[in-house]
């Protein structure tokens, strides 16, 4: 869960309110998983023989393994097609004679 709080922070950097939304949903979603997910994986009739709770978070732990991967791979192909796409003024990310200082835009030669 840390790790996916770090990447948001990461690549949502310019959008506070999509940060604030998907931390404040993602908690209440942890929540609500370790309430209610432990009642079905480990019910007290079937102690200490339960069927399916360590298959089912053995089940979860692959599921997120292979979707941090999957979510790692994406961030990187972003990058790269942010990096090949062209800025809205125009230039290639390369650098420019025009230097911001303190909101105001002046132009170096």
């Amino acid at each position: 869960m840390m790790l996916l709080c770090s990447w948001a922070v990461t690549h949502l950097q310019d959008e506070p309110q999509v940060r604030t939304l998907l931390f404040a949903t993602g908690t209440c979603f942890a929540y609500l998983m370790n309430a209610l997910i432990p009642i079905a994986a480990f019910p007290a009739r079937e102690a200490p023989n339960w069927r399916i709770g360590a298959k089912l978070y053995l089940g979860f732990s692959v599921f997120s393994t292979f979707l941090f991967i999957g979510i790692f791979f994406a961030f990187r192909w972003e990058e790269k097609s942010n990096a090949r796409k062209p800025s809205k003024d125009g230039s290639n990310g390369g650098s420019t004679d025009d230097v911001t200082v303190m909101g105001k835009a002046e132009i170096t030669s």
